[in-house]
């Protein structure tokens, strides 16, 4: 893969990764997942807060490359496994993951989104997901996990028609927190990024934890019970002591993730 399809840069906590192939509508190769784990593996190891997913062009992601599928049936499945094995990595990330949606998104580039913690997109963004239209079905969680995020019909929609909807749409059904105008969308994305990074890392990485175990309670008392639990561990933890203090004393905390 060519070093410059995914970049990878830091700053102030925050990792921004941005697909890199515009020309390709930042289809997405096996390489640049692989480029993208092993920057997952960095944000574990520095001080990384908040990792955003970017895209340069007018497109985020068309989804997976097929150009280097065989052409016999059942060839993409490798391929489709090493994709889900990430998507699944990315969505149990233990720091807060935010897709920066700038243009259009289908099937690998749609089930990227639902793998981030949550979205902010361009009004130009429009999304959807292809499968049907040339014979095939989703590998990513088009078929399965987008009708988690938004209403079932509405996923069944999409998928049976293959077409796209607008950022405003999707923001109406659940998978877009904000939408923006495209010329502020990554400052936004900034903002709310630095936001985010500015409290206890451990305390995110609990909620999220919280989030995903309990998506498949079926009553609300497992759920509580599993967030008493995690509030009893949380208690003794340096950053519950910090922000306590800090708030007592009116001042900003300084969180350091233990």
């Amino acid at each position: 893969m060519p070093q410059d399809e995914l970049l990878v840069h830091e700053q102030d906590s925050i990792m921004t990764v941005t697909l890199n192939r515009p020309d390709a509508l930042n289809a997405l190769t096996i390489g640049m997942i692989d480029t993208f784990s092993t920057a997952l593996d960095q944000a574990l190891k520095n001080d990384v807060r908040v990792v955003v997913i970017a895209a340069a062009g007018r497109a985020f992601c068309a989804g997976m490359d097929v150009s280097g599928f065989g052409k016999e049936p059942g060839d993409s499945l490798p391929a489709l496994a090493h994709l889900q094995d990430f998507l699944v990595r990315l969505a149990e990330f233990p720091k807060p993951v935010i897709a920066q949606v700038n243009g259009t998104a289908m099937g690998g580039g749609t089930e990227l989104i639902l793998a981030a913690d949550f979205a902010i997109a361009a009004e130009t963004a429009r999304v959807g997901d292809g499968h049907t239209n040339i014979g095939v079905i989703p590998g990513g969680g088009g078929a399965t996990l987008l009708a988690r995020r938004v209403p079932v019909s509405i996923a069944k929609y999409v998928v049976f028609t293959g077409i796209r909807l607008t950022a405003s749409e999707w923001q109406r059904y659940g998978l877009f927190a904000e939408v923006v105008p495209l010329d502020g969308l990554a400052s936004r994305v900034a903002e709310l990024a630095t936001s985010i990074a500015d409290k206890s890392p451990l305390g995110l990485s609990t909620i999220k934890s919280l989030m995903l175990e309990s998506a498949a309670d079926t009553d609300p008392a497992t759920s509580l019970a599993r967030e008493l639990e995690a509030n009893r561990t949380y208690s003794t933890s340096y950053d519950m002591s910090e922000g306590l203090q800090a708030f007592a004393n009116n001042r900003k905390p300084k969180f350091l993730g233990r």
